[in-house]
């Protein structure tokens, strides 16, 4: 293969310069149905003016170039030829060596195409890095260009000015062509992104020379089609040197790094819970200028999504090079304005179609561009669009959530409702009512049975009178019954007794909860059957294992008095019984259900919680997920012999009060 060939920037539409390891990862993805080549990243650059520096200020430079010949390049024609002429004998020629080279992998798939590039701008003199430091960067070595200084004698102007996403592709056929549109947006919203971290990267070679002919890669004996420019080769070392003329890429001497589009390596991105994308970071940024765009692609494989690579397809010059080489020669910028929130200016927003028109021939690369100037105000309808959407969707999920909410309600109330004996005794009264009801629909059906109804009772009005009824009453006890905590003594002729069935509370079993199983392994009664809560064996330690109880009527009191047990102290006793975890309590609800100021006193005996908290939990039916009162931290235990009092204030939603009484 040769070096690619160009032409000068043209003075309209833009010119897109496109780099030949570009062309070969697209023909890989072509024949490899595992390989996927798709545009991904942009970047807004503002190439500085065309002259020697002044007070130290970045310029193109394009008279520090050396000539393959070993002679001092002599820019002594219009900038915009001299930089057609730099691009191609250095960027494009250097590349081209690199592909060629023994030591190349094509398997990588990472280019050489940005490092290249960014070590050429440095050679001119365009641009200069730093090491970053930790308000810059989170991790890693990085680079950064240098402050923008003014009046200081090493003054400077950043280059890489904003970094974007490219979100939007298409495939468009036209008069007989195929093109694939390419739109880049910048939004309204955004200034220029705060902070360019660039990574160091080493060439796909081990080389750390390549040699250089006196003419470009593969074009010995043969002429420029554009009389304007030449075949001849622009290196870092001249022919003067023994072996040739070489470019240096030892990466330990040179510039040879890539922009990093990664987020989280940003500090201000990383270390700021509002901002998460490098869109969302520029919002932090100010009013900028731009003349050029570097154009990215990714390149990746579909089986093996991690194995991705980000590499530089091209750099597109927004318009021509005015004048010759000096001072006041350069690329014409455009601004880009953020809106001010405290003056209310608006600002303003650049989009760019690139269409891109692909040949089978690597000899010439190139591409067409159009740029649209109604293209902006399309991205615009097109970003509020999207934006809209999401509106909508937080407004379904918030929806979703509330019902979700709403059905969990219902599904308590219900469950208050029915639970238990209330359920049965409601059952009762509607099937009594249901038989009255057909009774009496029975018995007043027509009006010679409201008739009979009145006639009978008229005379046994006339009874009670003359005295045929005896006056005294009788009491049907029947209806009087047991409820729940009464009972009713029926043992006196003629008089009944309820008593109150509630001794104060009631004493809840134990029973140890299998944590991983969901389910209660086996009661905890004191004595020799206890509770180890710092043991690991079987049925023992709270890190596998909670304690369980069932939630009566009424008060209860769960004991742990004589249910812990210790370890082994080497002298036939125990020791202090000591949790290992998390102490998980468990209090069933699911046959009796909360009542509003109902309470559950917990006792322990002497124990050492540690560094350990207390849960206690309910809701058997959304799985024990409801924590009573909150998390019981070890600082807020008055004693090693805690004594809990749970007082319920709102059974629907599961509000408790947790009093720490020891």
């Amino acid at each position: 293969m040769a070096t690619s060939l160009i032409r000068i920037p043209q003075p309209q539409g833009g010119t897109m310069y496109a780099f030949a390891s570009a062309a070969k990862d697209i023909t890989r993805a072509f024949n490899n149905p595992d390989i996927k080549f798709e545009f991904s990243k942009f970047a807004l650059l503002d190439l500085p003016d065309f002259t020697t520096p002044t007070n130290g200020l970045n310029t193109i430079n394009l008279t520090n170039q050396i000539a393959a010949s070993g002679q001092q390049y002599n820019a002594d024609s219009e900038a915009n030829v001299e930089f057609a002429q730099s691009f191609q004998s250095y960027v494009l020629n250097l590349e081209e060596l690199l592909l060629q080279d023994d030591d190349h992998d094509p398997i990588l798939l990472q280019s050489d195409a940005e490092k290249i590039l960014f070590k050429w701008l440095s050679g001119l003199g365009a641009i200069r890095f730093k090491t970053s430091d930790s308000s810059e960067s989170t991790s890693g070595t990085h680079y950064t260009e240098e402050l923008d200084a003014s009046g200081t004698g090493q003054d400077y102007e950043r280059v890489v000015k904003y970094l974007g996403s490219i979100d939007a592709e298409n495939d468009i056929a036209y008069k007989g062509n195929t093109y694939h549109e390419v739109y880049i947006n910048v939004p309204s919203s955004v200034g220029n992104t705060p902070t360019v971290l660039f990574s160091p990267r080493n060439y796909n070679t081990t080389a750390t020379k390549v040699y250089s002919d006196n003419n470009l890669s593969g074009r010995g004996g043969q002429t420029h089609p554009d009389p304007n420019l030449t075949l001849d080769a622009i290196v870092d070392v001249g022919a003067n040197v023994p072996g040739g003329p070489y470019y240096d890429i030892n990466s330990n001497a040179t510039d040879s790094v890539q922009i990093d589009f990664e987020p989280l390596s940003y500090h201000g991105i990383a270390n700021d819970t509002k901002v998460s994308t490098l869109n969302d970071y520029a919002k932090k940024g100010q009013d900028f200028r731009f003349n050029a765009v570097l154009v990215y692609y990714d390149l990746f494989s579909v089986s093996t999504p991690v194995n991705r690579a980000t590499n530089l397809y091209g750099i597109l010059i927004l318009d021509n090079i005015g004048g010759n080489f000096g001072i006041g020669s350069k690329i014409h910028e455009q601004l880009k304005f953020k809106p001010n929130d405290i003056t209310g200016l608006n600002g303003n927003a650049f989009s760019l179609k690139l269409n891109l028109k692909f040949n089978t021939s690597l000899d010439n690369v190139g591409v067409e561009t159009n740029i649209n100037d109604f293209t902006t105000f399309s991205m615009d309808l097109f970003l509020d669009t999207t934006t809209a959407l999401e509106h909508a969707t937080d407004l379904l999920l918030r929806a979703n959530n509330l019902y979700g909410g709403l059905a969990n309600r219902l599904e308590d109330l219900e469950r208050i409702v029915l639970a238990g004996e209330e359920r049965d005794e409601i059952v009762n009264r509607i099937v009594d009512l249901e038989d009255s009801f057909n009774n009496a629909s029975i018995a007043l059906q027509d009006s010679d049975s409201l008739l009979r109804l009145i006639e009978k009772a008229h005379d046994k009005l006339n009874s009670l009178i003359d005295g045929t009824i005896p006056v005294e009453l009788q009491y049907n006890t029947n209806v009087i019954y047991n409820g729940i905590g009464t009972e009713v003594d029926k043992s006196v002729p003629n008089k009944i007794k309820v008593n109150n069935t509630v001794q104060g509370y009631h004493n809840n079993p134990i029973f140890r909860w299998d944590i991983n199983a969901s389910q209660r392994y086996g009661e905890v009664l004191g004595g020799t059957v206890t509770f180890n809560p710092g043991s690991t064996s079987e049925g023992n330690g709270a890190s596998a294992y909670g304690l369980w109880a069932q939630l009566k009527p009424f008060t209860n009191r769960i004991s742990f008095i004589d249910k812990f047990s210790g370890n082994d102290n080497g002298f036939g006793g125990e020791e202090t019984p000591e949790l290992n975890s998390d102490l998980n309590i468990y209090i069933d609800d699911g046959t009796t259900a909360w009542k509003t100021g109902q309470v559950v006193k917990i006792s322990f005996e002497t124990i050492n919680v540690s560094e350990n908290d207390i849960y206690i939990r309910t809701g058997k039916s959304s799985g024990f997920d409801k924590i009573v009162g909150g998390v019981i931290r070890p600082s807020s235990l008055l004693s090693n012999k805690p004594y809990l009092e749970v007082t319920c204030i709102d059974p629907v939603n599961y509000i408790f009060e947790v009093d720490i009484l020891r």
